[in-house]
């Protein structure tokens, strides 16, 4: 059993079972291949997609949670919509890494150690992509930026043949002279 506290500061007690993973498979959705199938979180065949989904997609993690909490969340007299809004930042992290970790120790030992390298080295590659996310953001300007976007500057244009200097153009109108 693992324990979190929400963005409230509510305690919650983290204890997954096949009861709690056949409520997860019973309400929450995930997106395979553009199509939404149930989330059968405890397939070990697919433990690299449950894994995935646990590291990225939060409001799918805050549905989950709540399949496995529903009875506290009853108990403490709160609705669905309050349990989900004391989930964010920090204290869904918190969450997020606590149901994996009673996930992992929910399957038998023969899958744990497998298991566990699986989200070891996602770890590493999350780390990695986000290494070098930072560097090549880093490394390129606010002006890059909106130049490879399309969008202006908000500056004038450098130099441009077109624009006139001054004074009016051969095909403007001129004021009437008086006489």
């Amino acid at each position: 059993m693992r324990e979190f506290r929400d963005d409230c500061g509510r305690p919650w007690a983290l204890a997954f079972t096949v009861n709690s993973a056949m409520r997860v498979r019973d309400t929450v959705t995930i997106d395979v291949d553009g199509q939404k199938v149930p989330f059968d979180i405890i397939n070990v065949g697919n433990i690299g997609v449950t894994l995935q989904v646990l590291r990225s997609q939060y409001a799918t993690i805050a549905e989950t949670l709540y399949a496995i909490l529903c009875r506290q969340v009853e108990e403490k007299k709160i609705s669905r919509d309050e349990f989900l809004d004391g989930l964010r930042g920090d204290a869904l992290d918190a969450a997020a890494k606590a149901l994996e970790q009673e996930l992992i120790d929910f399957f038998p030992q023969r899958h744990r150690k497998p298991i566990s390298l699986i989200a070891a080295r996602i770890d590493e590659m999350q780390q990695l992509a986000a290494e070098r996310a930072v560097a090549s953001i880093q490394a390129v300007s606010a002006e890059q930026i909106l130049a490879e976007s399309g969008m202006q500057s908000g500056k004038p244009p450098e130099s441009s043949e077109s624009t006139q200097e001054s004074g009016h153009s051969d095909n403007s109108l001129q004021p009437e002279m008086a006489a």
